[in-house]
């Protein structure tokens, strides 16, 4: 190609670029309203209430269907009650304090009645030192009558004071019931004490009682939290039609929560939210693009659509999810989220999956009562389906992809409910583990559902368009078979090639397998024309001149397209069709027209119409095509000499820039020739030469002997 022609190619590809990052963007946008109106859904969209705790009902509520569910708002309550009513726990009474105490009275009885029976000092002074005493509080006029009693009075009233003492720091004493305590000790004095006497006994005794025990917390908070743990679940039951809330009720916690399970209930909107979406928009957009920019497959080389439906299921999903989820029991176990990052991985790779499960887990679990949990449920499902589904060329793969993410929500459910789970929360654990297993199923058939209707009505190469298209019971191939067997052998040549390549470079094997499949297609218009269905020695290309005859080799391009189309195949397999010969020439009827015309004519209308691959597949395909032909056509019995062979086309194909646009990288490129060396290898091996079969009788047969016609090598598959 010339210089010119190249700077073209190199332009319009430039604006085919600059196009693809406008509709990318315009997709973006797109994403990042989908989102923001998804997380507000709830906000304004719905037949639902706006109602908060104390307003009151304007019209009766009934229920839309019968529900019975667990209310965490009465359960809540008769627990709370449950804690509330176990009183305090203390230790033992302490005998130290007691003992303490009972000898800080023998001492203070003791020094009373040495002030008694000192007479050496004032009335008043005595009176004095008796209310100073800092062990007990003694009233002035207490102090007047303990003065004026008898020795025998006294007596009789410090024994009492001793007796009641010890019997009150018997019991257990604390803070909470001390005065308690004090209140009773009129109780426990003798009647036969007179009142003034009496009084004298609280007094002193109620100074000496103190505190003989500790608040146990340990002890408390266990038997607070066995009180809880003994109640309960409160279920509440909603027959069809009954009404939920009363016109003029007034709206407490229980009715909210009534509203909320029935999905009745719609929250205001307010600005937080708003800032709140916009924010978690903007990051899931950056998210998700990033993740596609950095995919095995560039988001540029990728076709728009799968990038366009990637968008648009997490955004439907997201607004359903957010929608129906909430205020449901089971619902948010069974649903089968998981399937989003099925199908994203299976159209743009496993990084944008793992990040749209993230994703989908943060956003959907952020509008759910329990959001950590869900949160956390639907991501490993969604990461464990991504990192499982392997390669998709069998829809086992994403039958086990879908089991594993069951098992890792199961284990999410159980890591989440197990501690603090009751011995009566058992049937409804069993029923979440069991919605946790069939969310996983559930969520492999939707991925495929969702692939093959994508396929089907957005011409989106999926993978299950793919495994079907591999059988060789394929109509166009078993045509093949009968009307051009030479073109079908040489199709499952080049098809191991490739594929064997694909895998070695990490490109696509199923896609390369299928693409190669059909991309001769075009030859069964007319198969004769192409020499590895010809006779030997019958060659139609002799009686026409070499432009005509280019334009049929060059036809079988544009008839494979009309033949896919026809037969509905999907689009990245009709690009192998379009580019397996990129816009290479017909060399030999270009020189045939060169050695006609006495010059070199224009060699344009010798190529083939493109484009150029563009993608490693399609690449690969091209000199997988070239080499089986080439090493066939030169008829190599050496491995030196297929290598050889090789090396030189693909030179020619780098030279004549044909694998600019594929992204197939020189070292790739390498490791390509080495595989199709291996596999060339194995199928043209040297092979052992009989001897001739000794007659048996005495006449002979005349043996038949052809000439052999010398091979045209650059016309083997219309050009190598």
């Amino acid at each position: 190609m010339n210089l010119d022609a190249t700077s073209g190619a190199r332009q319009q590809l430039k604006q085919t670029h600059r196009r693809k990052i406008a509709i990318l963007s315009a997709i973006a946008v797109a994403t990042f309203v989908g989102v923001t109106a998804a997380q507000l859904s709830r906000h304004v969209i719905g037949a639902g209430v706006v109602y908060n705790l104390g307003e009151v009902a304007a019209f009766d509520i009934r229920a839309p269907h019968r529900l019975v569910y667990v209310s965490d708002v009465e359960t809540n309550r008769q627990r709370d009650l449950a804690e509330a009513s176990v009183a305090p726990i203390f230790t033992p009474p302490d005998v130290q304090t007691s003992r303490r105490q009972m000898s800080l009275a023998y001492e203070a009885l003791d020094y009373i009645q040495q002030i008694r029976s000192d007479q050496s000092i004032s009335l008043d002074e005595r009176i004095r030192k008796l209310t100073n005493l800092d062990e007990l509080v003694i009233r002035e006029s207490t102090a007047r009558n303990i003065l004026a009693l008898d020795d025998s009075q006294w007596s009789r009233i410090s024994a009492q004071t001793l007796a009641v003492l010890d019997a009150v720091l018997r019991r257990s004493i604390h803070p909470g019931n001390l005065d308690e305590t004090r209140a009773l000790l009129p109780q426990l004095i003798s009647f036969s004490l007179r009142a003034e006497e009496a009084d004298i006994v609280n007094q002193l005794a109620s100074a000496l009682i103190v505190p003989n025990t500790n608040y146990d917390s340990a002890a408390t908070e266990a038997a607070r939290r066995a009180a809880r743990e003994n109640v309960k679940p409160v279920e509440r039951k909603y027959e069809a039609n009954q009404i939920i809330i009363r016109s003029g009720q007034v709206i407490g916690p229980n009715e909210i929560e009534a509203l909320e399970r029935f999905n009745l209930r719609r929250p205001a909107l307010l600005w937080t939210h708003v800032v709140s979406a916009l924010v978690l928009s903007a990051l899931t957009v950056t998210a998700l693009g990033m993740g596609m920019l950095r995919a095995r497959e560039n988001v540029l080389k990728r076709p728009i659509r799968q990038t366009a439906l990637s968008a648009a299921l997490f955004v439907t999903v997201l607004m359903l999810a957010r929608w129906l989820l909430p205020g449901h029991g089971v619902l948010p176990y069974l649903a089968p989220l998981a399937a989003v990052s099925i199908a994203i991985t299976s159209w743009s790779g496993l990084l944008p999956g793992v990040i749209s499960a993230l994703l989908m887990g943060a956003l959907v679990g952020l509008g759910m009562d329990k959001q950590l949990e869900f949160a956390a449920c639907i991501t490993a499902s969604g990461i464990t389906a991504c990192l499982t589904l392997g390669r998709t060329e069998r829809l086992s793969s994403f039958l086990r992809a879908g089991a594993l993410a069951g098992v890792a929500q199961s284990l999410i459910v159980l890591a989440f409910n197990l501690p603090t789970a009751q011995p009566n929360d058992a049937p409804l654990l069993a029923v979440y583990l069991i919605a946790s297993l069939a969310s996983g199923v559930l969520s492999a058939g939707l991925a495929l559902a969702i692939l093959y209707v994508s396929g089907a009505l957005f011409d989106v190469t999926t993978v299950v368009q793919l495994i079907e298209l591999s059988r060789l019971s394929h109509p166009l191939l078993q045509q093949m078979v009968t009307q051009a067997p030479g073109t079908y052998h040489h199709t499952l040549m080049v098809t191991n090639l490739a594929e064997n390549a694909a895998e070695r470079i990490g490109a696509d094997s199923l896609l390369t397998r299928v693409g190669s499949y059909f991309h001769d297609i075009g030859k069964l218009a007319n198969p004769h024309f192409f020499i590895e269905n010809q006779l030997e020695g019958i060659n139609p290309h002799e009686q026409l001149d070499p432009l005509t005859s280019s334009t049929i080799l060059r036809n079988h391009v544009t008839d494979g397209l009309k033949l896919a189309a026809k037969h509905r195949l999907p689009s990245r397999v009709r690009a192998f069709i379009a580019e397996h010969h990129g816009t290479t020439k017909t060399h030999y009827q270009y020189a045939r027209a060169c050695e006609e015309s006495g010059h070199e004519v224009d060699a344009q209308p010798f190529r083939y119409p493109g484009p150029r691959p563009q993608s490693k597949e399609t690449a690969l395909l091209m000199l997988a095509d070239g080499s089986e032909a080439a090493v066939r056509a030169n008829r190599c019995t050496s491995v030196e000499e297929m290598d050889e062979v090789l090396r030189r086309l693909f030179a020619d194909r780098l030279a004549d820039h044909q694998l600019d646009d594929s992204d197939l990288t020189l070292r790739e490129m390498e490791v390509v020739r080495q595989s199709f060396l291996e596999t060339l290898r194995g199928v043209y091996h040297p092979r052992m030469k009989y001897p001739a079969q000794m007659p048996t009788s005495k006449t002979a047969e005349p043996r038949i002997t052809t000439k052999s016609l010398p091979p045209h090598p650059d016309q083997e598959l219309a050009t190598p």
